[in-house]
């Protein structure tokens, strides 16, 4: 399979890509720079070209507790905190194609954008430019440390990749008047944040929320819970020793911090964008913000039919694993459609292999649909069973149809779309 590299001329400098059956690919493209525990800075022009060739980075992380539906993905991946990086998949000679761009999810503490799991060869292929933003994690990202740490420093950092792809997506053919971001999880719900945030309106047009924790806005105690964590660092680790301790010394603290946080409240997501802290609103506003956001793009909402097999083993209280998903999921599509007077498009994966009986259609399922090929997927629990590879590759192709056509703008009204064995679209 023949493999040439071709260089790329952004605003601020060139970049070498490599060019392989027909698409572009550009790996560990650097949209932003940033201190530990600084917000992040714009990447000043340079002058040689920055080979964007090889595999690139992940923020680090501990990986020793992965998802229970994914297992492991790409764990041997290098980890740095010089990872404030995009990764962009473009069809060759294309001019203003619909950009995708893709926010992991992973709970805030695990993944990347570059890892091999989320490689957007398929959707590309359907003629859209796909961009995978990688951004900091845990407590690198989204733990506040009063006089050293600001909130939020993650979704600083997806608005930064945002604006990133507003000034140089056109040197890959794409449109930057059409953005369409789509996340799952932890994605899903910086992209709540993203459309509630200051700022944003002019950074996107788009959105697909898939499986996103919304009932996390309403955990008890919530606050105290992040303080909590704050302090218990701050007590572990002086200011000084925080901002110069070595990469490996934070994880070890950062694997402490969530049994302090559920000591205070329930989360399952003790890292998280807060509210009340730039440049997210107070949260009495929020849901206000999300119905007007919605008014003026389009929102796609979609989750799995058992999201909560995934995490029975982290918390035994069903009910408010539902609610962390489907049931606040539920209540903003119907809030949503009453005060705007339409339907949001949402879509239900129903699917799981044969013999699967444990997880079924569990959290992340719906993922090897749209992103990845079979080799990146294959040892995931959630696809051992019958005939998964065959179904992943058929209904897979549907699936990402339905988001492509979304991203292009076509109108898909109110309709429910349940994805099962049989899934087609168009």
């Amino acid at each position: 399979m023949a493999t040439d590299k071709l260089t790329v001329h952004l605003p601020g400098g060139a970049i070498l890509a490599r060019h392989q059956e027909n698409l572009v690919h550009a790996r560990g493209i650097r949209y932003a720079h940033a201190k530990r525990f600084q917000r992040p800075q714009s990447v000043p022009d340079w002058d040689e070209i920055q080979d964007c060739t090889q595999r690139a980075s992940v923020c680090p992380q501990n990986t020793s507790h992965p998802v229970r539906g994914t297992g492991v993905l790409d764990g041997n991946r290098e980890q740095s905190e010089d990872c404030l990086h995009v990764s962009v998949v473009a069809p060759t000679s294309v001019q203003a194609a619909p950009v995708m761009a893709f926010l992991p999810g992973g709970g805030y503490t695990l993944w990347g954008g570059d890892i091999d799991a989320f490689i957007p060869h398929g959707l590309a292929r359907k003629g859209v430019v796909v961009v995978t933003i990688t951004y900091r994690l845990g407590i690198f990202g989204y733990l506040p440390i009063p006089n050293l740490a600001p909130a939020n420093l993650g979704l600083l950092d997806q608005i930064e990749a945002l604006r990133w792809i507003q000034k140089n997506i056109a040197a890959f053919g794409g449109d930057p008047e059409n953005v369409t971001v789509f996340g799952q999880s932890a994605g899903a719900d910086a992209i709540y944040c993203l459309l509630v945030a200051d700022n944003t309106d002019e950074l996107f047009h788009r959105a697909i929320l898939q499986s996103p924790p919304l009932g996390r806005l309403y955990d008890e105690n919530r606050d105290e819970a992040t303080r909590a964590m704050s302090q218990h660092a701050s007590n572990a680790l002086s200011h000084t020793d925080l901002a110069v301790a070595p990469v490996s010394h934070l994880l070890d603290l950062q694997k402490q911090l969530p049994r302090v946080s559920r000591s205070v409240s329930p989360t399952l997501l003790p890292f998280r964008p807060l509210f009340g802290e730039y440049p997210l609103p107070p949260e009495s506003l929020h849901s206000d913000r999300f119905i007007s956001a919605a008014r003026g793009k389009l929102v796609f909402l979609g989750y799995t039919a058992d999201e909560i097999t995934s995490f029975t083993h982290m918390d035994p209280r069903k009910s408010y694993l539902y609610n962390l998903f489907h049931g606040e999921t539920d209540r903003l599509l119907q809030r949503t459609s009453t005060v705007l007077g339409r339907r949001l498009p949402s879509s239900e994966v129903r699917w799981y292999p044969k013999g699967n009986n444990k997880l079924k259609a569990t959290h992340c399922i719906d993922l090897p649909f749209l992103l990845g090929d079979w080799s990146a997927w294959e040892h995931a629990p959630m696809l051992q069973g019958a005939d998964a590879e065959k179904i992943v590759e058929k209904v897979g192709i549907a699936v990402k149809n339905l988001w492509v056509a979304f991203a292009r703008g076509e109108d898909l009204g109110g309709r429910k779309y349940i994805i099962d064995g049989s899934f087609h679209f168009p």
